[in-house]
């Protein structure tokens, strides 16, 4: 995402036709967006800058549908995600930040969006009491949204958008420190059955990057394997990194925001066994005046539609 507006971009991670490249293919303009949640069949949720709609794309096919608030508007603090159920229909999760009207305290609000019947609807305690900080905006995986805990550190939550309802805490990859300063971030791996990704880096080892990868993974039950530990020298910054696996090759592409002479860039880090590490600037030429926000959208074989995509309904 640069600037408010959406970029598809074109990522070759190959490692034997040269340097890597990122050329941009699509924009989705004349809008200016907030943030964006990428749903695993392809869809995309755009929640505007003014918190008054939510704009759903799909970007295969050309197709948008506006969707409105229950009532008044969205507000800043508002997290959304987009999933569908075993049936394959699709819904939208809110998490908002309300005032309880009796205790003033601070509590989340859940609503969901079905597609079907094009109506919000108020869910009910969907998560524990004492579990109700929720630190990332979710990834997509099989219909259901995986979350990050933020007061049980080294574990994170799934939404699941058929039983409507969040399950149990799922460990992180084990032997990381979840307490200390550190970074983590969740990306979805295409296979045949696609599976969650999670990178660490720890402040005290900032050059070491460790990535593991799921072998087994659902609203009850996960289990990881280590996919890649490789010594890079940069730091990924929390607030503009993301990244890609490619198991096949055995590289992962990571996003690293980074700044030259005040101007804010995003480059892609490709790493690898062996050493490997090439890299490509992704996005625009910077305006020094201001700071550029480019952000993946988690998918690098998003042109190529997956099955429930190329033949969903229209929206």
């Amino acid at each position: 995402m640069d600037s408010g507006r959406i970029c598809l971009m074109n990522f070759n991670l190959s490692k034997d036709n040269g340097e890597p490249s990122i050329r941009q293919v699509s924009v989705l303009d004349r809008i200016q967006i907030f943030y964006v949640f990428h749903c695993d069949d392809g869809l995309l949720l755009c929640f505007l800058k003014d918190c008054s709609r939510i704009l759903v794309w799909n970007p295969y096919l050309g197709q948008k549908r506006w969707i409105e608030p229950r009532h008044g508007s969205f507000h800043s603090s508002d997290r959304f995600a987009l999933g569908y159920d075993k049936s394959l229909n699709h819904k939208i999760l809110r998490i908002s930040d309300e005032i309880h009207p009796v205790t003033s305290e601070n509590v989340l609000g859940f609503e969901l969006y079905e597609f079907s019947s094009s109506s919000w609807k108020v869910l009910g305690d969907v998560i524990p009491r004492w579990e109700r900080c929720l630190l990332s905006r979710g990834v997509s995986l099989k219909g259901n949204t995986y979350f990050r805990s933020s007061v049980s550190g080294g574990y994170f939550l799934c939404f699941d958008f058929t039983a409507e309802s969040i399950g149990p805490l799922l460990p992180l990859p084990p032997s990381h420190s979840y307490f200390a300063l550190h970074y983590l971030s969740l990306s979805c791996v295409r296979r045949e059955e696609q599976q969650l990704a999670a990178l660490y880096q720890h402040s005290d080892t900032r050059e070491t990057i460790e990535i593991s990868v799921t072998d087994k993974i659902g609203p009850h039950v996960v289990s990881w394997t280590k996919f890649l530990k490789v010594v890079t020298g940069c730091w990924v910054n929390p607030f503009g990194g993301s990244f890609l696996v490619d198991e096949e090759k055995k590289i992962a592409l990571v996003f690293v925001l980074e700044t030259v002479s005040g101007c804010f860039y995003q480059t892609a880090h490709v790493f690898g066994e062996d050493g490997y590490f090439k890299s490509a600037t992704a996005g625009f030429p910077d305006v020094p005046s201001r700071k550029r926000k480019f952000r993946a959208l988690g998918k690098g074989d998003v042109f190529v539609p997956p099955p429930s995509v190329k033949k969903c309904e229209t929206l």
